[in-house]
């Protein structure tokens, strides 16, 4: 494929033996950065991450702070009812259900928005406090949890996050693992 007038050859394309072309130079565009275009530019790269990172820390910490405020699962590991934390701005998710799989739950629930706000999903061992395990898209009203132990029991519970500072919180619900051993 011929190259435009003007264009050099690249090294690649050149037969063997052949001196090293100059690259051409334009006026207004420099192949070297001028002294500080590189730091800033690395600056505006890190200022960016940086705010995208507080951003996500904001939100996790939001969930986590409104889960350890819930309630613990009531007698038996079954579902207890916990209050909407105080920022609430609408109302909670609700028909919170789960299908145990041993290894895999999947926590299903109700939208109570019709698909205009995300939920964060969190779950925990049975006793300890519930941490965020994923942010759901809006619309989605289902969270499958793999890998998990078939002889521990688990809570979880769904938030409907109207924006940074307003959300409501749903019931809790646990699994009730039989944990007897059978008689030989």
């Amino acid at each position: 494929m011929p190259m435009p007038h003007g264009t050099p050859v690249p090294p690649s394309h050149m037969p063997p033996g052949a001196p090293p072309q100059a690259v051409p130079t334009y006026p207004g565009y420099s192949q070297v950065p001028e002294e500080g275009e590189s730091r800033r530019g690395r600056a505006l790269v890190a200022v960016a991450v940086a705010g995208a990172v507080v951003a996500v820390a904001a939100v996790v910490g939001v969930g986590v702070v409104l889960l350890n405020r819930e309630a613990t699962p009531g007698p038996g590991g079954g579902a207890a009812p916990t209050a909407a934390g105080p920022a609430t701005s609408g109302p909670p998710p609700a028909d919170l259900e789960l299908r145990d799989d041993a290894t895999t739950i999947t926590i299903t629930w109700s939208d109570p928005t019709d698909g205009t706000v995300p939920f964060m999903v969190a779950g925990g061992r049975a006793g300890q406090a519930l941490g965020v395990m994923a942010t759901v898209d809006p619309g989605e009203t289902s969270y499958t949890v793999n890998g998990l132990n078939s002889r521990v029991d688990y809570c979880f519970t769904v938030l409907a996050v109207y924006s940074t500072d307003e959300f409501a919180t749903s019931g809790q619900v646990c699994t009730n693992r039989d944990r007897s051993t059978p008689s030989t």
